[in-house]
């Protein structure tokens, strides 16, 4: 490659991966000048509320992304957490949350069990459980919603602030820093890469395969669970009909425009979070703006097609 050639290249690499940041902050600055209401605190901090839940579930997708796979079940196994958090508020809200995070965790081993023992696409696997998922959680509360206690751990969960921002806000972050750090420090994040760049190699390198997608999924489904609770404390109901809709594609979309490619072998933790930040503040601006919600929905699906065509092309 030539010297203008490879200078080019680099130039529109760079422009790719700063899409995402790009849009966001030309996004909050429309937002600030031209939407009603946009500078009241208490529509960042509901933003916030809104996100974070929606930044756990995309950290576990990217990582999914990043192995080649994808997990379509994450929103159904938030339903599924709400809804043992609802069968189970007599056993204490506490052990409701602890058994809704481990409903998710066995969702996704589950998951990775299908995909590395019977070699099932995950594509395949996670529409089943998508299906399944979703079903089991309204088959357990009915097809009802279940009104939370107005105090308790939940209730602090789904309200409580820290210097004006909500505590879930803060959970998110270290839960992205942590992230971060397996990724890119631990054997387990380390594997995982290697496999979404190739698994034949990584598999003849010794590195263990099937084990490492145990793992991913496992953590999606961990990951998914927390949401779970996180959205059912801000809603103060369980319900199975609403937590988590359509999640999954919100997910995936913010992964990769983050930079999270889906051919895989590469993880983008920072540029993820801004993904859901744009999504959820575009999903907040055509409220705001009184967009009618048929024509929001067209309008968010252009944005998120021209944004991946930005990211196109990407390593």
């Amino acid at each position: 490659m030539t010297g203008p050639n490879r200078r080019m290249t680099l130039r529109l690499s760079a422009i790719r991966a700063a899409s995402v940041y790009v849009a966001l902050g030309l996004l909050i600055v429309f937002d600030l000048v031209f939407t009603p209401g946009f500078r009241n605190p208490f529509v960042v901090r509901s933003l916030l509320f809104e996100a974070s839940p929606i930044v756990l579930i995309a950290l576990g997708e990217a990582l999914a992304i990043g192995t080649r796979g994808i997990d379509l079940s994450v929103g159904s196994v938030m339903a599924l957490s709400s809804a043992v958090i609802g069968c189970t508020l007599g056993w204490g809200q506490t052990s409701g949350m602890a058994l809704g995070i481990v409903a998710g965790l066995a969702c996704g081993l589950f998951n990775g069990f299908l995909i590395s023992v019977f070699r099932i696409a995950p594509m395949i696997s996670s529409l089943a459980l998508l299906v399944a998922t979703r079903g089991l959680a309204q088959a357990m509360l009915g097809g009802a919603r279940i009104d939370l206690p107005f105090d308790g751990v939940l209730a602090g969960i789904g309200q409580t602030t820290l210097l004006g921002f909500p505590i879930v806000a803060f959970v998110a972050i270290i839960a992205a820093l942590c992230f971060a750090f397996l990724v890119r420090r631990t054997l387990p994040g380390r594997f995982a890469i290697f496999v979404g760049a190739s698994s034949q190699a990584a598999m003849l390198a010794g590195i263990p395969v099937r084990t490492t997608f145990m793992f991913v999924y496992g953590l999606s489904g961990i990951l998914a669970g927390i949401a779970g609770v996180f959205a059912t404390a801000r809603l103060g109901a369980a319900d199975a009909n609403y937590i988590g809709v359509q999640f999954e594609l919100d997910t995936i979309a913010a992964a990769v425009i983050g930079g999270t490619p889906l051919s895989g072998g590469k993880v983008s933790v920072p540029g993820t979070i801004a993904g859901v930040l744009l999504l959820t503040i575009l999903d907040a601006t055509f409220i705001m703006n009184n967009v009618n919600a048929n024509f929001a929905q067209i309008l968010k699906a252009a944005f998120i097609i021209g944004a991946l065509y930005l990211q196109r092309g990407r390593a």
